[in-house]
């Protein structure tokens, strides 16, 4: 059997909201999501990657818009993680930009953070905007929403 996942991060990777409003947010999804097999709050010490699982399809550039070799991300993955990621700047083999990895473009998105709002199975379909921006309300900040299969 599959799962499926929503996970919210923020888009300041280093970003960990304050307590309440993390909580705030968990009631948010045990409000809206009721029939949520988990909801679980997680905040690291050190910047960790979120996925889409087989929802990915690609990793663009974001200044270009061209496709970055899966092969090239890795190594950068490879490079940037020291026990965290530390998400250093990286020139990208495309163009004369440099970025992050949580700067890349991701199709589905995924993200790197500290925090991470987990809700497993939520049975709501994706959210609307006006829930993202109900959620980024609650947490004060701007999310990125992943949407992870697995």
């Amino acid at each position: 059997m599959s799962d499926n996942w929503i996970t919210v991060i923020p888009e300041d990777p280093r970003l960990v909201p304050e307590e309440h409003r993390q909580e705030q947010a968990r009631c948010w999804f045990a409000r809206n999501a009721p029939r949520a097999e988990m909801i679980e709050l997680v905040v690291s010490d050190q910047i960790e990657f979120r996925d889409c699982g087989s929802n990915f399809e690609r990793i663009a550039c974001p200044s270009c818009g061209t496709e970055i070799p899966v092969e090239w991300w890795q190594q950068r993955m490879d490079d940037d993680y020291d026990g965290g990621f530390k998400l250093s700047r990286y020139p990208m083999p495309c163009c004369d930009a440099s970025f992050t990895l949580h700067e890349l473009t991701y199709e589905w998105p995924q993200g790197f953070g500290r925090f991470a709002l987990h809700v497993m199975n939520p049975q709501i379909g994706e959210l609307s905007a006006a829930q993202r921006e109900e959620l980024e309300r609650t947490l004060g900040t701007p999310l990125r929403v992943i949407y992870q299969h697995i």
